[in-house]
């Protein structure tokens, strides 16, 4: 009957039930915050680049190295590509040649980046695609 009374070692056990619940939502948390992080890092690494084409930098290739350096935590398999193309009224055309009205065409570049992120306990292969156009 003592022991049944007993209230000793009840938050023990009330904390070994507890515990692995805590501890999994804790991991949870800090694997969505990781990716999150991977997310938010590729796309600033991408609006460096559109900051040196905003500026006046016209050259794809210094542009791709910008995203490229600026990309911190830059996944193994990632990709960065920087194109340049002209519109006229919202549909391709050539940048060399003068749109059917005689307007000259919109020109854009556009910044793409791939890569797959992953979080810090289990890889997901979460694949990622930003991109950004600058007129």
């Amino acid at each position: 009957r003592t022991f049944a009374c007993s209230h000793r070692g009840a938050s023990a056990v009330e904390f070994a039930l507890i515990a692995p619940v805590l501890a999994v939502s804790l991991l949870g948390i800090a694997e969505v915050g990781q990716i999150a992080y991977q997310r938010t890092d590729m796309h600033g690494a991408l609006r460096s680049g559109g900051q040196y084409v905003l500026n006046g930098g016209r050259d794809l290739t210094i542009a791709r190295e910008i995203v490229l350096r600026s990309w911190t935590a830059m996944p193994e398999d990632a990709s960065v590509e920087a194109t340049r193309f002209c519109q006229c009224s919202n549909v391709p055309h050539a940048c060399n040649s003068p749109c059917s009205g005689g307007s000259v065409p919109e020109a854009y570049i556009s910044l793409s980046a791939h890569a797959t992120l992953g979080g810090i306990v289990v890889d997901y292969g979460d694949t990622a695609d930003d991109a950004i156009r600058i007129r």
